[in-house]
């Protein structure tokens, strides 16, 4: 009886918190403002424009902001017609902040012509219902005008809440009624405390190093991992090495037109040339973005109530990779972030592991450094010297790290520091003081954004002698069929490195790159190790090493195939039986629940599951693909009925599919397979099916 109650008051209480939070969310609804005042729901957006209540006070239910990705991609108009002509005052409605653009242009198209004006959204509006007047313009009740919201030019976040247009009666009563009112002057006796000034994330300077760090090339390198005495292998043939390099480079396999492109490439020089290419490629920062953030999610534990958004990490992390970020300084900004995590995606890192410092000292060490200190966190460690202080100071370092999570929206994860508070062993007294990995503790009782910044500054130094050789690691596992260490995510003194030499040489190149992903993966593909015929013994490297593909890699391996769509439900609406309906799943997200894994796990035990063979084999979307019908619109149903020629339609679907040609033995049978078969369509669709499902499709080698 006692446990019914508790339950019954614990859903009351929900109920009403539940209720309490959404009757705030709205926070100006436009009907109540003067003027004409139009919503972002009523904008015309262009590009993926994300919806956020984290900055009050924002117009109508939400704002949108850009994430600061894309930019020249986004857009947001807003098309109207005044109900008078005359001049009229034009107000724009933005929440500020210190991540803001201060440069986002506004295009008005008014009777006068076109004029951009720049809005500087780092400042707070001169309205306190969040509106800046910005001039005035003159319109006409006879023809539509328009304002543009534009993230060109732009490299910070680009916030769109509304317009709002008032006459000079309006304008002049808004001046008096919402400009936002000086405080007043207050006695010493009567004098609050001073509110604590807002947090704003350091900015990174990459620190100099005292080591001398060479780049390498790739004969160099060749030689460090081969050895001497090592008999040279052939390299493996030419499609072979395009459909591995662009798996490994882009996450997919080769479109059509490039391989048709690759084989008609007689320079002598297309190996070099596709690198190139495929370095320069956008999908370059979005494969890798996806594998980092696979990395760094695999373990995050789920909290209750609150679904994980990983998409604007994403985004930002691609973003980064793409513009030649460096690694330190990627790092760098995910430990040292502060705000909500819809503004600020770096921030997912903190965030999504709610500010627990345990969580935080644990990840942070094996993701960034290589380096299971975990082990320690309960007692000494049981194999190594690693007492339980190790662990413990480290956790130090978030000690005053404060999180503060939403219900069902991850965006609004938000993240500030705590005035005070110190760190604790368990079942001790003791104050820790927060220490890097055996190195010397801090001054006592930092903040908590320098305890942050100097341990994110420790922790990406070129000296450090694990940040840069972490990183490599895993590029070098992924490429190269192995790591230098095995699993990828363990340096520590147990572990048994291979070819030592050359781990530290192409950490000193990372070093010396300015840590740029792209000239390690240059590196890494233009070796002759890399480009080798067949898989050697374990315990060495082989670029022709199989492995799996991830979960984005099968999909958009399957979109380059067969065309597949991106389908995107819409996402369900809460009931009373369903308070949190669990986010709408995408293809891409399907398609990485059942083929995704943890990129640290070693290669030999990621398998083929029955759950990803069912789904090649019975989904209904790819059944909807592989229809030869001349009455359906996809690849196949084109491809068989504008080509008469068998031999021709082989190639091209071996080409789409598996990046080569038919054997003559598979050719062979697959023209048996043809003739045997009534119907030239069901033939073909049996034949896609066949190749679709295959174990070559979703193995790169």
């Amino acid at each position: 009886m006692r446990l019914l109650i508790q339950y019954t008051l614990c859903v009351a209480v929900s109920a009403f918190l539940l209720k309490a939070s959404t009757d705030i969310r709205a926070q100006t609804p436009p009907s109540s403002l003067s003027g004409l005042t139009i919503d972002n729901t009523e904008a015309e957006l262009t590009g993926d424009w994300q919806q956020s209540t984290s900055v009050k006070p924002y117009l109508g239910s939400s704002y949108l902001h850009d994430h600061a990705m894309g930019k020249g991609e986004k857009m947001a108009k807003f098309a109207f017609r005044v109900p008078v002509s005359g001049e009229y005052q034009l107000l724009i409605a933005y929440t500020p902040g210190g991540n803001r653009s201060p440069n986002v242009p506004v295009t008005i198209e008014s009777v006068d012509g076109k004029a951009t004006v720049m809005l500087n959204q780092t400042m707070p509006p001169r309205y306190r219902t969040g509106f800046q007047p910005i001039g005035k313009f003159t319109f006409s009740d006879a023809t539509d005008a328009t304002v543009l919201i534009e993230s060109a030019g732009t490299k910070a976040h680009v916030i769109v809440d509304g317009i709002r247009l008032l006459t000079a009666g309006e304008f002049k009563a808004a001046e008096m009624n919402e400009t936002r009112a000086r405080a007043p002057a207050v006695s010493a006796s009567k004098a609050k405390k001073p509110t604590q000034p807002k947090l704003i994330a350091p900015t990174f300077t990459r620190p100099p190093v005292q080591t001398s760090f060479e780049l390498l090339t790739p004969e160099q390198f060749d030689a460090l991992l081969a050895g001497p005495g090592r008999d040279r292998q052939q390299p493996v043939d030419d499609l072979r090495f395009l459909r591995r390099v662009t798996l490994d480079l882009i996450g997919r396999q080769p479109t059509l037109d490039e391989y048709r492109a690759f084989i008609a490439d007689d320079s002598g020089a297309r190996r070099e040339q596709v690198i190139e290419r495929l370095l320069d490629s956008e999908a370059l920062g979005t494969n890798w973005g996806n594998y980092w953030s696979d990395v760094i999610a695999a373990r995050q534990e789920r909290p209750q109530l609150t679904y994980l958004n990983y998409k604007p990490f994403r985004g930002w992390l691609q973003d980064e990779f793409n513009a030649g970020t460096g690694w330190d300084e990627i790092v760098f900004r995910m430990l040292t972030a502060v705000g909500s995590v819809g503004d600020g995606p770096q921030g997912s890192f903190v965030g999504f592991h709610q500010g627990e410092r345990n969580k935080l000292a644990g990840e942070s060490a094996r993701v960034f450094l290589g380096l299971k200190i975990s082990c320690a966190q309960c007692h000494d460690h049981p194999f190594v010297d690693m007492p339980q202080e190790t662990f413990h100071g480290m956790a130090a370092f978030f000690a005053r790290t404060k999180v503060k999570l939403p219900w069902n929206d991850s965006n609004g994860i938000e993240i500030s520091s705590a005035p005070k508070g110190e760190h604790r062993i368990p079942g001790s007294k003791e104050e820790m003081v927060p220490t890097v990995y055996r190195g010397e503790p801090l001054d006592h009782g930092l903040s908590d954004l320098d305890r942050r910044e100097q341990l994110a500054y420790w922790l990406v130094r070129g000296d450090n002698p694990f940040f840069a050789r972490a990183f490599v690691n895993h590029l070098q596992a992924r490429l190269l069929g192995r790591g230098f260490f095995d699993p990828i995510d363990d340096l520590g003194e147990r572990a048994d490195a291979l070819k030592p030499e050359a781990h530290d040489a192409l950490a000193g190149h990372f070093v010396a790159s300015g840590f740029d992903l792209k000239s390690v993966l240059r590196l890494l593909v233009s070796t002759h190790q890399y480009q080798s015929h067949r898989p050697l013994a374990a315990t060495e490297f082989a670029g022709a090493t199989p492995r799996k593909l991830r979960g984005d890699e099968v999909f958009d391996s399957l979109a380059t195939a067969i065309d597949l769509p991106n389908a995107k439900k819409v996402i369900p609406a809460s009931t009373d039986e369903t308070r949190f309906p669990p986010p709408a799943k995408s293809t891409r997200d399907l398609v990485n629940e059942v083929f995704g894994f943890d990129p640290a796990t070693r290669g030999s035990l990621v398998t083929r599951t029955m759950k990803q063979a069912i789904f090649m084999m019975n989904n209904d979307q790819l059944h909807r693909l592989i229809v030869a019908s001349p009455d359906e619109d996809t690849m196949l149903a084109r491809l068989v009925h504008s080509e008469p020629d068998d031999h021709a339609v082989l190639d091209v679907l071996y080409a789409r599919v598996l990046a080569r040609r038919p054997t003559d033995s598979e050719r062979k049978i697959l023209l048996r397979h043809i003739a045997s078969v009534p119907g030239r369509d069901k033939a073909f669709e049996d034949i896609l099916w066949s190749l679709l499902n295959s174990a070559e499709f979703t193995t790169r080698n």
